[in-house]
């Protein structure tokens, strides 16, 4: 086992650090082939994406904050021609979209729901609920 030096540990460490945070403040997210958003941005409304790989966010989609959003989801519109002017869907706060999800159109989702995996989301979805399947249905919903 090779033994590091103090100096060597703290030289490493503080690399790092200063890796990390050039990082966050760099590194853009490209949604529909615009840069609209920063990695920042999203940081700051704690949404976090566990597994960063074929996530697709569509121009004018609104999250909410502390999403979590897991690889291969995508979010957007129904209309590609005229996406600049086509309606987002927004999704609400507390939002958990696991794997494969497709969210299309002008729909909302409500606060606390979570997206099963694969699932296609069409229709409105209220707060506090679980969706699945092809065509996304309620399974679960929660009265508070």
């Amino acid at each position: 086992m090779k033994r590091l030096s103090i100096g060597r540990a703290l030289y490493e460490f503080f690399t790092g650090i200063i890796l990390s945070i050039y990082c966050y403040r760099s590194i853009r997210v490209y949604l529909s082939n615009h840069l609209n958003i920063g990695i920042w941005k999203l940081y700051k409304q704690k949404t976090t994406l566990p597994h960063p790989v074929g996530i697709v966010i569509g121009y004018k989609v609104i999250l909410g904050k502390g999403c979590k959003i897991y690889h291969n989801v995508t979010i957007g519109t129904k209309d590609t021609k005229n996406f600049k002017n086509a309606p987002y869907p927004i999704i609400g706060d507390n939002v958990l979209i696991y794997p494969n999800s497709i969210i299309i159109g002008d729909i909302s989702i409500g606060d606390n729901v979570i997206i099963g995996a694969g699932a296609i989301v069409l229709n409105d979805i209220p707060s506090n609920s679980t969706v699945i399947g092809n065509p996304a249905r309620i399974v679960k919903r929660k009265t508070l």
